[in-house]
């Protein structure tokens, strides 16, 4: 009886393991609304109850990071933002977090940390991305958690399965479509970090990193053309 009581354990246990790995628990949805009278686009990464998050005002066009939390209560959820050096400086909370088409419009809070200074947040779902697809049905621009002095990144997903064909480089001065990247690969999906930033050598750099599993892709940034090339293409 011991021994089949430890055996059911041990499946029990190992069904948790695999369902709290499971990339069916992973999402992205997409809201647009505004932080008092500012304009904001926030893209909100679920798995597994851990929530990453990115926002952007959309006349500055720089994608803000929020500090990675648990969602262990919906009502009250609050996600700390964080500065250039990584440390928090202000907080977004919502009044019920429900990140998904269930709960189409979220309200509550920013608060600087520094000033104590409060505005609504009211947000609208434009969008989610799944493994079941995309609603609306379409490939969508997900905003990357990176970029630049000039520029921010966008990849369009259908769903969040399919590998990466394209970069969409984006000119933060006027919103508009500058250049499209077509991945000489398909890439893997890593959602809001599926593009990277670096510098090298003095030159900015994009990249899609690269595993077993992941072919990777690295662009810089040519001064002359003003246009980021790509440095793994053997015919470049």
């Amino acid at each position: 009886m011991a021994r089949q009581w430890m055996i059911s354990a041990a499946l029990a246990a190992g069904a948790m393991l695999l369902c709290a790995w499971s990339p069916a628990a992973a999402s992205h949805a997409i809201y647009t609304g505004r932080i008092g009278s500012h304009d904001i686009t926030l893209v909100v990464h679920s798995r597994n109850a851990v929530q990453r998050a990115i926002y952007a005002y959309d006349r500055h066009r720089t994608p803000i990071r929020l500090k990675p939390a648990f969602l262990h209560e919906i009502r009250d959820f609050g996600m700390d933002e964080l500065d250039g050096a990584g440390l928090p400086s202000a907080r977004l909370r919502f009044d019920r977090a429900s990140f998904h088409r269930a709960t189409p419009r979220l309200t509550g809070t920013w608060t600087d940390y520094r000033s104590g200074r409060t505005l609504p947040l009211e947000l609208e779902l434009v969008a989610t991305l799944d493994l079941d697809g995309a609603w609306p049905a379409a490939s969508h621009a997900l905003l990357q958690a990176a970029s630049t002095e000039r520029v921010y990144v966008q990849v369009p997903m259908p769903d969040e399965r399919t590998p990466v064909t394209h970069i969409e480089i984006m000119d933060k001065a006027t919103g508009r479509l500058r250049q499209t990247l077509t991945l000489a690969q398909p890439a893997c999906n890593l959602g809001i970090e599926t593009v990277q930033v670096a510098i090298e050598r003095g030159r900015t750099q994009l990249r899609l990193p690269q595993s077993a599993q992941c072919p990777g892709a690295v662009y810089e940034w040519n001064p002359t053309t003003q246009t980021f090339e790509d440095l793994l293409d053997p015919s470049a």
